[in-house]
């Protein structure tokens, strides 16, 4: 049998052979890519003109080789015209924060992803988008390099912690008493699929974004 991998609970679904290894989380190049991509994808659909320029954007994303972080869906929304796009994803695209926040979490970012209800309070997004991601004239090779990905362990005891919190959800969705009071497993369950998405993505090298393995 494989043995617990650093400090994740016995019960803990991540296990690797004779204690961690590097393979198990994706290296800060990926990483902080994919985080970029997220912000990118983001802000083209959401972000209005005077905070996030069209031509520096553009810029950003070819500099950077953004396009290939980005899915199939996301290279759809990034291949509109940007007021299309707006017009289109805007109210969805938010979503892709609470992504952002748990891969920056690994990369240092200081605000911890929660299990709470609500979706990332402002002030983190801000702290998240504007002081932690590179400003629009940044390179992804220094920006990576300049990141301290979180230990292996810290990174899986979060993704296990978020794993049990999606089953609740999930069981609470079938008519289980799994969640808080107040707690409804529709509608705020969101931010902690999201998150754990992000959370499970990191932890499995080799994996494509939705091919990430969500089951609980």
């Amino acid at each position: 049998m494989p043995t617990p991998c650093c400090n994740a609970p016995s019960c803990c679904p991540r296990y690797c052979w004779g204690g961690c290894a590097s393979w198990w989380r994706r290296d800060a190049p990926g990483i902080c890519a994919w985080r970029m991509a997220l912000q990118a994808v983001f802000s083209w659909a959401a972000m209005p003109e005077h905070v996030g320029a069209t031509v520096l954007l553009q810029g950003y994303i070819e500099r950077n080789n953004l396009r290939a972080s980005m899915t199939e869906s996301e290279l759809a929304l990034i291949n509109l015209p940007r007021q299309q796009a707006q017009l289109q994803y805007a109210d969805t695209v938010g979503w892709r924060l609470e992504n952002m926040w748990a891969l920056a979490w690994i990369a240092g970012f200081a605000r911890v992803p929660g299990l709470d209800a609500s979706q990332i309070a402002d002030d983190v997004a801000k702290a998240m988008l504007f002081d932690f991601l590179p400003a629009w004239d940044g390179n992804a090779a220094d920006f990576s390099a300049g990141v301290s990905l979180r230990p292996v362990s810290e990174a899986i005891y979060m993704e296990y912690k978020f794993y049990c919190a999606h089953n609740a959800l999930r069981s609470a969705q079938l008519g289980g008493a799994t969640v808080p009071a107040g707690f409804d497993p529709i509608v705020h369950g969101g931010a902690v699929h999201e998150r754990r998405h992000s959370l499970t993505w990191a932890l499995a090298p080799g994996h494509g974004w939705d091919d990430t393995d969500l089951n609980t």
